[in-house]
């Protein structure tokens, strides 16, 4: 089948503040998991779990980069849990890699906040964590997740739109461009954060 792209509506504090929210149900479903299958979580998932319930933001912070990657394992977890297949909005019917892999292949003459915000958003990921130096890293290698705020929604979707009907390129890289617009109109409209995730 390929890697597919999903785009989900999500609050409009965006997945941070949803993955937060969310965390005392996440320990509370995960935990009985983890005593029934012990070897299949990394050392310190459950204390840092803990952690995360009862610090929230503040846990969030941290300057090693083990810390940083069991975060973003125990978001990995989270999502899986609780969030996969909720608020659906769109699956891309194209595998991943027919995306292209820089804006400026469909938008000519597109702005460095646009590109940053689209290879950000398909290709780079976005972490919870805080730590300088550090970006988001799939526990699996494939498995990606980002989101936009509301105001970023706008920014990158005017972009977007002053190109249309002038898009350059295959015919998978229009389409999953176009795709991308769709799912940023729908988050617009909603006054929704769009989380994309790839795996």
């Amino acid at each position: 089948m390929g890697i597919r792209v999903k785009y989900q509506l999500v609050g409009a504090d965006g997945f941070r503040e949803c993955f937060l929210a969310d965390i005392k149900k996440f320990s509370e479903e995960i935990f009985p998991i983890m005593e029934e299958w012990p070897d299949d979580f990394p050392k310190m998932f459950k204390e840092k779990v803990l952690d995360i319930v009862e610090r929230g933001a503040a846990a969030l912070i941290t300057s090693n980069i083990e810390e940083a990657e069991l975060i973003d394992e125990i978001v990995f977890e989270y999502w899986d849990l609780l969030h996969n297949e909720q608020n659906e909005y769109i699956s891309s019917p194209i595998k991943h890699y027919n995306y292209p892999g820089a804006l400026s292949e469909v938008l000519p003459n597109c702005s460095n906040p646009a590109s940053d915000y689209y290879q950000m958003l398909l290709f780079e990921g976005r972490t919870v964590v805080a730590c300088p130096d550090y970006s988001f890293k799939s526990p699996d290698g494939i498995f990606c997740l980002s989101w936009l705020y509301p105001h970023e929604i706008i920014e990158l979707k005017t972009e977007i739109n002053s190109f249309e009907g002038i898009l350059n390129g295959d015919e998978n890289a229009v389409l999953a461009v176009d795709l991308l617009l769709r799912a940023l109109t729908k988050a617009e409209q909603s006054r929704c954060s769009l989380l994309v995730t790839i795996g």
